[in-house]
């Protein structure tokens, strides 16, 4: 069996994509002991001073498509997103994961946010690691 259509299914190279940090992740304390590991993710408008109304619309949308795990939380296998404060120019999330493949979930929910809201816009995203605190704490 051949395949004729060789397309690739891949995320483009853009700098907005978040890079996994294995180093927080695994190797400082508290190391993988499941605990979770949260993204403090700031989305805003061009760095041109251009706003985009429509942010906090682009962000809502994305939510309506993933589930909801309680009020004011939703996400998908592995993962959670919330938001922690939103205006017109700059909506401010945090996402989370846990447990053994805290790694997977953390970079498919910034997946998921990069093609639901970041892909083919001129939006400008920072990803904040918030410290870790220990299961046992």
């Amino acid at each position: 069996m051949s395949v004729e259509n060789d397309e690739c299914f891949c995320l483009p190279d853009d700098d907005r994509l978040y890079e996994p940090d294995y180093d927080w992740l695994w190797t400082y304390p508290p190391h993988n002991d499941g605990s979770e590991a949260r993204l403090r993710i700031t989305l805003q408008g061009a760095d041109d001073g251009a706003t985009n109304s429509s942010l906090p619309d682009l962000v809502h949308n994305w939510l309506d498509t993933l589930l909801v795990f309680e009020e004011s939380t939703w996400g998908a296998g592995g993962w959670a997103v919330r938001i922690v404060s939103e205006a017109d120019d700059q909506v401010v999330l945090e996402l989370w994961s846990a447990g053994e493949d805290v790694a997977d979930g953390l970079q498919a929910g910034t997946e998921s946010l990069f093609e639901g809201v970041l892909q083919d816009t001129d939006l400008q995203v920072t990803y904040e690691q918030l410290p870790r605190i220990s299961e046992e704490s």
